[in-house]
């Protein structure tokens, strides 16, 4: 009986601290003591809104005159959804992608405006969205961009091209050859500028595709297609000396 007893009286206890732990994190959240995001949590991933693509241009491009490419592209997509939407998109800070730029700090990997936009894609569609950020990168590495024409550009270039990869260093490498500037040129950074715009625009476009049930997958995953993680166009800098890759060990 006495067991019984102090038994329920354990669990009682028990319920009372653990609502009285959330009316305490409740009342810290309310008064701004902790982030809001740790008070309660959100579905993830968050959804998605239709963007005008031209908006996500638009943003993406001046994005990029002021934290660069991985930034430009993340903010032609989400600041829209920011806007739209609002929580929970509202509580990612966009500086969070300065990192991206040129390739990953500047080591020249995985164009910039693609870190951001797959990024994107992963809050707004989680595991789902792997797929439409392969296309964005399928369509970058085999068109030739830059597409998009700003309103009021901040320099004029010549040349547009494939880069035949999504590498920064060989996209960008590629195009200075052919256009003949330096990496620390006005024409760079407007190619570089365009570039973000038209992933950002090329992202939304399969984006909206995509809530309205119309996406279509266009490209094989790199790995079964490859049998590891690699681009498909190594020779263009490796010559003969790529390493093969056996398909079963």
């Amino acid at each position: 009986m006495h067991i019984k007893k102090a038994k329920d009286e354990k669990q009682i206890s028990r319920r009372q601290l653990l609502t009285g732990a959330g009316i305490a994190i409740a009342s810290a959240a309310g008064a701004g003591l902790i982030p809001e995001a740790h008070a309660s949590k959100s579905e993830f991933p968050w959804g998605y809104k239709k963007i005008d693509p031209a908006r996500a241009g638009r943003i993406a491009y001046e994005g990029w005159y002021k934290n660069f490419c991985c930034y430009g592209a993340a903010s032609g997509i989400l600041a829209p959804l920011q806007h739209d939407i609002g929580d929970p998109y509202t509580r990612f800070p966009l500086e969070a992608t300065i990192w991206g730029h040129g390739g990953a700090a500047g080591w020249g990997s995985l164009c910039g405006s693609l870190n951001g936009a797959g990024m994107a894609i992963s809050l707004i569609a989680g595991h789902a969205g792997e797929q439409i950020i392969n296309d964005v990168i399928a369509w970058y590495a085999k068109t030739k961009l830059p597409i998009y024409k700003p309103a009021n550009p901040r320099a004029e270039f010549t040349q547009i091209n494939k880069s035949r990869s999504a590498l920064c260093h060989i996209s960008v490498g590629k195009w200075m050859r052919k256009e003949g500037v330096v990496f620390e040129s006005p024409q760079r950074w407007e190619r570089c500028a365009r570039i973000t715009a038209d992933v950002a625009v090329k992202t939304v476009e399969l984006l909206n595709d995509w809530v309205d049930g119309k996406y279509k997958i266009t490209r094989r995953d790199q790995v079964r297609m490859y049998h590891m993680p690699t681009e498909n166009n190594c020779k263009q800098c490796h010559g003969s000396n790529v390493p093969g890759v056996p398909e079963h060990l």
